[in-house]
């Protein structure tokens, strides 16, 4: 039974990457959803991927060119005055790293196509949200700031921390920069961190008009956001709410709780279930994608039980932890440099420089998996919870 309270959501099968067909799928999307030309005409817009790493399309851990190419094309069409990409990764936000990334992500190529523009200049201020629970100040990269309009075109994958990635997380992106390890390190605790990006999604989405766009047609599930396998979901998801959107997500792809997702409902952003929300097109039961790899991160109903027992030491004993495997680090220092709590060294050894984590301060972020760029940091389970899982 669908409720007024939540804004719709538009769904559809899809299983194409053509830009033409897309195109016409999110016309019809944006005409549900009551999304015209008063929406756009005149407007500044943002169009924000999600562009984790500098991979391929096919790798499915970053929002795919031509869905890019077909948000900006209608976007245009309804007579915005500007279009532009913006993003900004786990790394160092630097012009010339900001150019190799739209490159290697093949959204250069894309944007070209299209005749938008892409932000290159790394500026980034500073924005107050007083009505914040959790964080009340976000430094957030400038073309954002200045969206009249911002669609949001996140990837739907698992995710190692947060259970999912898709419209809520891939807001995380507007925070330049390593200054989102910074941001790790402030919440080290998973529901602080998940209520922070949550403060961070409301607050955009009351500076700017935001609609939503998920790419799950080629997801990705195990070991997301960077490090799982490629999976057709063979699904295009829009609403005007980025916490409804994942409610709708998080059912297609079967996970009983995504933390972001948990946090929203508390709030009243979104129902637990899609069952309450008004799906238009095809429904969520069809568009189930069934059994998916979960990542190796994800704790059990017996962890799930002992978050204050021992003031929380039992849960941070159990919690499974990231390691190097030293068979394949290459010693390149990248998750070196994304260890929001500077726990990770690079060591000679006899066969070469390795990684290594000093486990005492690992606020298990998991962030040195995700920004791995040859998968070289696994998730190993503490061997009680193996027999007990």
């Amino acid at each position: 039974m669908s409720s007024d309270k939540f804004s719709p959501v538009a769904l559809n099968h899809c299983n194409t990457y053509d830009t033409d067909t897309l195109y016409s799928l999110l016309c019809r999307q944006f005409a549900l959803l009551g999304i015209g030309e008063e929406t756009f005409s005149g407007k500044n817009v943002v169009l924000k991927p999600n562009l984790v790493m500098s991979k391929s399309p096919e790798a499915a851990a970053t929002t795919h060119p031509s869905v890019l190419r077909a948000g900006g094309r209608l976007a245009k069409r309804l007579g915005a005055k500007r279009v532009t990409v913006a993003e900004s990764w786990g790394g160092p936000y630097t012009e010339a790293l900001i150019k190799n990334h739209y490159k290697g992500c093949g959204i250069r190529d894309a944007a070209e196509a299209e005749g938008i523009e892409l932000n290159c200049s790394a500026e980034w201020d500073t924005v107050e949200y007083k009505e914040g629970r959790k964080c009340r100040s976000f430094s957030i990269i400038k073309p954002i700031i200045d969206a009249d309009v911002i669609i949001n075109l996140p990837k739907l994958k698992t995710h190692s921390l947060t259970g999912m990635s898709a419209a809520v997380k891939n807001f995380f992106g507007t925070v330049p920069g390593i200054q989102k390890f910074e941001m790790h390190a402030r919440f080290p605790e998973i529901s602080d961190f998940s209520e922070m990006i949550c403060d961070l999604c409301e607050m955009l989405c009351k500076r700017s008009t935001v609609i939503s766009v998920c790419d799950g047609i080629l997801g990705m599930e195990g070991n997301g956001p960077t490090g799982g396998e490629a999976k057709e979901f063979g699904v295009l998801l829009t609403s005007r709410s980025p916490f409804c959107l994942d409610t709708a997500a998080k059912d297609i792809l079967g996970i009983d709780s995504v933390t972001t997702v948990d946090c929203a409902v508390e709030r009243g952003l979104c129902p637990a279930f899609s069952e309450e929300l008004e799906v238009l097109g095809d429904s969520v039961s069809d568009c189930s994608v069934g059994s998916i790899k979960l990542p190796d991160s994800q704790n059990n109903s017996f962890l799930k039980k002992l978050p204050t027992f021992m003031g929380g030491k039992a849960a941070r004993f159990f919690q499974p932890r990231p390691k190097i495997n030293k068979a394949t680090c290459v010693g390149c220092g990248k998750c070196k440099e994304s260890c929001p709590m500077h726990t990770i060294v690079i060591v000679d050894t006899k066969n070469g420089k390795k990684a290594k984590i000093e486990s005492k301060n690992c606020i298990h972020c998991y962030c040195c998996q995700e920004l791995c760029p040859i998968n070289s940091v696994k998730v190993i389970k503490n061997p009680i919870i193996r027999l007990v899982h």
